[in-house]
C-alpha cells in the first residue's frame, strides 16, 4: 500500500483512508503468527509511526474526532519499541563487528549475542504473560474505528500546511540543540522530528521531484541516526550486564569504537539535511503548497482535456 495522497481525493479523506488501511495492515501483521515475528513487529511499528504522524497533522489543524487516539498509540508503541530495541541491538552489534573486526573475538561475540538474545526472549515472554498482544490489537482496533471520525478543520492544503510547518520548525530547533550539546538524547529527539517530516513529505511525494529528493534525503539521515541511537542502547545494555562485560568485553575499547562510529553517523546526517533545515519553516511549507496545487491542477487539466476530446 503506497503511503501517498491521491490526486483525486481531498486531503481529509486521504488522511482517514491511510490511517485506517495502515492500522489494518499493522493488525494483520501482528495476527499472522503467535507470538508475532520480528519482521511483523518491525512492520507494525512502522505503521504505527505513520498513523501517529497523520493524527498529529489533524491535531495541528485543530481537527475533531481524535479522542484518545494519541494516548492509545503511545501505549502500543511502548510495547512494540521494547521488542524492536532488543532486535535492533543484535543488528547494530553485527555492524560494529564489521566496522572493527578486532573489537570482539568470536567467542566473545557469541557470548554477547547469546546474552542479547536472552534479553530479547525475556521481553517477549513478558509480553505474552501480560497478554500484551491482545491489548495491542484491541487498541489498534479502537484507533482504526475512531479514525473514521477524524475531521480536520480545513479541506485544502491548509490541512497539512500547519502541521508540516511545525514539524520543520521543531526539526530546526532540535538540530540546533543537538549540535550545541552533542548529547545522544538530543540527537534522538532530532531523529524523531526528521522521521515525522519524512512521513509527512511522503504523503506529497508524487507532487514534484524536489519533494522526492527531500524524502530520500530525510530517509538516509533518519537511518544514520537510527544506527546512532541503537549504539547508545547497545552500550547501555552491555554496561549494566557484568556477566558479559567484566573482563570479557573491553568497555573502554568498545566506547571508543562506538564514539567514532557515532561521530561519523551524526556528521553524515547533519550534512545531508542542512539544506532542508536552512530554509525558513513558513517558506518551506509554502513551497510544498505550490507543488501540491500544481499537481492537483494537472489532474483537473487532464480531465478537461479528456472531456473536450
Amino acid at each position: 500500500m503506497a503511503y501517498r495522497l491521491r490526486q483525486d481525493e481531498s486531503i481529509p479523506t486521504g488522511l482517514r483512508r491511510l490511517a485506517r488501511k495502515t492500522l489494518k495492515k499493522a493488525s494483520d501483521e501482528l495476527r499472522r503468527e503467535d507470538p508475532p515475528s520480528d519482521d511483523a513487529i518491525h512492520e507494525a511499528r512502522k505503521g504505527l509511526k505513520k498513523v501517529r504522524v497523520l493524527l498529529r497533522l489533524v491535531e495541528a489543524d485543530e481537527g475533531e474526532g481524535i479522542g484518545k487516539g494519541a494516548k492509545r498509540l503511545r501505549s502500543v508503541n511502548r510495547t512494540l519499541s521494547q521488542l524492536r530495541d532488543a532486535d535492533a541491538m543484535l543488528e547494530i552489534l553485527d555492524k560494529l563487528k564489521n566496522r572493527n573486526h578486532h573489537l570482539f573475538d568470536e567467542a566473545t561475540l557469541t557470548k554477547v549475542r547469546s546474552r542479547l538474545s536472552e534479553h530479547k526472549r525475556d521481553i517477549s515472554q513478558s509480553a505474552e504473560r501480560d497478554s500484551a498482544w491482545k491489548k495491542v490489537l484491541g487498541e489498534l482496533q479502537k484507533v482504526r474505528r475512531d479514525a473514521k471520525g477524524w475531521r480536520p478543520a480545513h479541506g485544502g492544503f491548509r490541512t497539512l500546511g500547519e502541521g508540516i510547518r511545525r514539524s520543520h520548525t521543531r526539526g530546526r530547533k532540535a538540530l540546533r540543540r543537538a549540535r550545541e550539546t552533542g548529547q545522544a538524547a538530543d540527537f534522538h529527539e532530532w531523529r524523531k522530528e526528521i522521521k515525522a517530516l519524512w512521513y509527512e513529505l511522503r504523503l506529497l511525494e508524487e507532487c514534484s521531484p524536489r519533494i522526492k529528493h527531500d524524502v530520500s534525503t530525510l530517509h538516509h539521515a533518519e537511518m544514520w541516526l537510527g544506527d546512532e541511537h541503537n549504539l547508545v542502547v547497545l552500550c547501555a545494555e552491555l554496561s549494566k550486564n557484568a556477566s558479559i562485560c567484566d573482563g570479557i568485553v573491553d568497555l573502554s575499547r568498545l566506547r571508543l569504537t562506538v564514539n567514532r562510529y557515532q561521530c561519523d553517523l551524526r556528521e553524515k546526517a547533519i550534512a545531508s539535511v542542512e539544506a532542508i533545515y536552512r530554509r525558513k519553516s513558513g517558506a518551506y511549507a509554502r513551497g510544498l503548497k505550490r507543488a501540491w496545487k500544481t499537481w492537483r491542477g494537472g489532474k483537473r487539466t487532464s480531465r478537461s482535456d479528456a472531456a473536450a476530446a
